[in-house]
């Protein structure tokens, strides 16, 4: 199923069907009947007949008539609220396919007297897609979040104004420039609006971003467009469908994107007979593919202070938020990851931030510049964002290297990792990094001293690979067996199911498929030598609790995580204060059975010991 709008000529390209002789025609498809909104749809024929109408895809219009034997539709779109599952965020509000409200509508017209029945789609959406940041294309409506929205300043010929549509306050930038918007609450928002073929594209330019410019000129989405051209078997819609992901713009919109340019040069939209991008005009060639421009809008680059937004799923939602065919934030969005941050602490507290948001993490693996750093963090009241798309991918790495497939952001790991197999640590790195007690990404000097290191933050990775436990007599590391190392793909070889009905994308759910065991153990999945494993430790760190070895930590404390909570007792360097850091590592996984069975036991078994022989 196609999911854009395209000009009337695009979609006979992929809808038609029926005589040839016969003409019958829908209108141009609606891009932006607004969120709330009544659209209508007028047909006409050279002969008399009848039409029948069938939604196709798409919510569910509401309010559908029809009259004059078909030939004319109507109906309502749904509002904006009932598209966005999460609530309408403040600012400039982010809308994917799967939230834009677009229904495909098929007429099936038959004639009156002879002749064959004629099939037409057409296309129409409560809104164009928005990737939520503050440079907008110019002659786009752009939907707001939060209320008493009016422009308090823009260019000099500008007359824009916001607008109510379906409930929701709207904007549509009527000049190159930039916008400023204010609130009821006198929140300032600058839009900053301009076209893509008008937008320099000198990001590479010297005292710039010459290292990532380079990069993203080898990168699979740069070349996405060249390289269906050259295969056009990768898309079995053809290459027309694909251009609303594969190129720059919106089509359907006035935007100086792709599919506008190639209209207003007379060229062939639908790239019928075009094998090689350089075959086309030069200001074809810039749009097409997914460069900056397709991620980062028209116009500049945002101002410093709203760059946040682009580490937000909602500016790779623009193109993979498409279920079936595309689920990748579908399956995200079903993950704990989407959720990290929900807890105010989380999202704000030194400690935390670095594996519970995306800005702390980047924070964390990239060391950036003060400003950027800045830049990064979210402003107060933007809610939950989550580990997003940011986290694990990086945009501007070129495919170069076995680490990058798939633009997987490179992680520096500590020495713990360092027995994992390199493809291992490759395609898992960003969930080795948050996953383990001090691991201490972005350098090279392994974890600090036992006594040294406090409670743990968290610790699947580390029981999957046999390390990061203490022991509890010397302090020296307490290492044991990994078997599961050789697992290929590392972390994502088995946790790599998520919502059924995805064509791609569910394993960014992350959840474990219990069918990977199977290749393996068959019908003999080892259980715990003790089914009790989570409770004995359990019932061991209460005790560790009542001698004041650790402080916290209860059951009472319940939702939030052990590694909130519990802190450590005076003196680290106690036996007793070393089994509870090993108790903790067991807690903290409560898959820890199913990572490293042997391992797990032998952290138990430890702190058992030593407790049974100390507290008596």
């Amino acid at each position: 199923m196609k999911r854009f709008a395209w000009p009337l000529t695009l979609v006979f390209a992929c809808h038609s069907r029926g005589d040839p002789r016969f003409q019958v025609d829908l209108g141009a498809d609606q891009p932006e009947v607004g969120f709330g909104e009544r659209f209508q749809v007028e047909a006409r024929s050279d002969r008399d007949g009848a039409i029948t109408w069938t939604q196709v895809s798409g919510p569910k219009l509401l309010e559908a008539t029809t009259s004059d034997r078909g030939f004319r539709f109507s109906a309502k779109m749904p509002d904006l609220a009932t598209m966005l599952s999460d609530g309408v965020p403040w600012g400039i509000v982010p809308v994917s396919p799967r939230t834009r409200a677009e229904a495909v509508l098929e007429a099936d017209w038959r004639p009156t007297r002879g002749g064959a029945p004629v099939r037409r789609s057409i296309r129409v959406a409560a809104a164009a897609r928005s990737r939520g940041l503050p440079n907008v294309p110019i002659g786009q409506r752009i939907y707001l979040g939060g209320a008493g929205w009016r422009v308090t300043a823009g260019p000099a010929s500008a007359v824009a104004t916001v607008r109510d549509v379906g409930g929701v306050s709207t904007f549509t930038p009527d000049q190159e420039g930039v916008f400023t918007l204010s609130d009821a609450a006198e929140r300032i928002l600058r839009v900053q609006a301009g076209r893509y073929d008008e937008t320099p594209l000198d990001c590479g330019r010297g005292g710039c971003h010459g290292d990532i410019s380079a990069a993203i000129e080898r990168s699979p989405m740069t070349l996405a467009l060249a390289r269906l051209l050259e295969r056009p078997d990768l898309a079995p819609d053809g290459v027309t469908c694909a251009l609303a992901c594969h190129a720059t713009g919106e089509p359907g919109i006035h935007d100086g994107g792709f599919v506008d340019v190639a209209t207003e040069l007379g060229s062939s939209a639908t790239l019928e007979g075009v094998a090689e991008l350089s075959s086309l005009p030069r200001d074809l060639r810039r749009l097409g593919g997914v460069g900056c421009l397709a991620c980062h809008g028209p116009s500049a680059l945002p101002e410093a202070s709203a760059r946040w937004s682009v580490l937000r799923s909602d500016l790779c939602a623009y193109c993979h938020d498409a279920p079936a065919r595309y689920g990748h934030v579908a399956g995200w969005r079903a993950s704990q990851m989407a959720h990290a941050d929900r807890d105010p602490e989380a999202r704000s507290r030194a400690e935390c931030v670095a594996c519970h948001t995306t800005w702390g993490f980047l924070e964390r693996v990239s060391a950036p510049t003060p400003e950027r750093r800045a830049a990064r963090r979210p402003p107060d009241g933007t809610g939950t964002i989550g580990i997003a798309c940011a986290a694990c991918h990086d945009a501007h790495a070129g495919e170069t290297t076995t680490r990058q497939r798939g633009l997987l952001r490179a992680i520096p790991l500590s020495e713990m990792f360092d027995q994992v197999p390199e493809p291992a640590r490759s395609t898992s790195g960003a969930c080795l990094a948050c996953h383990a007690p001090d691991s201490l990404v972005g350098g090279r000097t392994g974890s600090p001293p036992a006594d040294d290191r406090g409670l743990v933050l968290a610790s699947a990775a580390a029981i999957w690979a046999g390390r990061g436990g203490v022991d509890p007599e010397t302090g020296k590391s307490l290492d044991g067996p990994a078997p599961h190392l050789g697992v290929a793909g590392g972390c994502v070889g088995c946790h790599a199911d998520g919502p059924a009905g995805l064509e791609a994308g569910a394993g960014h759910a992350f959840k474990a498929l219990r069918s990977r065991c199977d290749v393996c153990h068959r019908d003999r999945v080892p259980e715990p030598s003790s089914p009790t494993l989570q409770a004995e430790a359990r019932e061991l760190w209460e005790k560790l609790i009542e001698r004041g070895v650790v402080e916290g930590g209860t059951k009472s404390d319940a939702p939030r995580p052990l590694h909130a909570t519990a802190k450590p007792g005076t003196d680290r360097r106690a036996p007793l204060a070393r089994a509870a850091f090993d108790l903790l590592l067991v807690l903290e996984d409560p898959a820890a059975y199913a990572h490293n069975l042997p391992y797990a036991e032998r952290l138990v078994e430890t702190s058992r010991k030593v407790m049974a022989r100390t507290l008596r």
